[in-house]
């Protein structure tokens, strides 16, 4: 299934979060809207608080770099990028973000969909990589 009416949302109009380190996600298309076949958000990444390396199991990820500078690493590449950048990550690779300064502002794209009840958590809920499939491939220490 695909879209099956028009998606708008208005800034600051979709479910969001936001980390105690300030970082924000905000779901711009969500997987009801899409019927599971994508999902979109705008995350706001501070420095810090990024991803651990990673590899998604079941999604492809698309990134877009809004606003800001980052170190993207796709396996052992390294290369910094800022606003207008975009990759299209396969699933099976491994991957992660470093910022470069204070915060960053990226377009996300996951399809299929599934990641969206990682990146917003009902309350009383607490991250859970397993269940979103996401496994860990390296240590992360906020603020290391």
């Amino acid at each position: 299934m695909s879209v099956q009416k028009p998606v708008l949302t208005a800034l600051h109009g979709g479910d969001a979060a936001t980390s105690s380190g300030g970082s924000s996600v905000e779901m711009k298309v969500e997987s009801s809207h899409s019927g599971g076949e994508y999902e979109t958000a705008l995350w706001t990444v501070r420095a810090g608080e990024e991803p651990p390396l990673h590899t998604h199991t079941c999604e492809d990820e698309l990134l877009y770099v809004v606003q800001g500078k980052l170190i993207v690493r796709i396996g052992d590449a390294r290369v910094e990028v800022g606003p207008g950048a975009y990759a299209a990550l396969p699933r099976g690779v491994p991957h992660t973000i470093e910022v470069v300064g204070d915060q960053a502002t990226l377009l996300l794209s996951f399809v299929p969909a599934g990641l969206q009840r990682f990146l917003i958590r009902r309350e009383g809920e607490q991250p859970d990589p397993a269940a979103a499939e996401l496994p860990i491939l390296g240590s992360f220490a906020p603020g290391a």
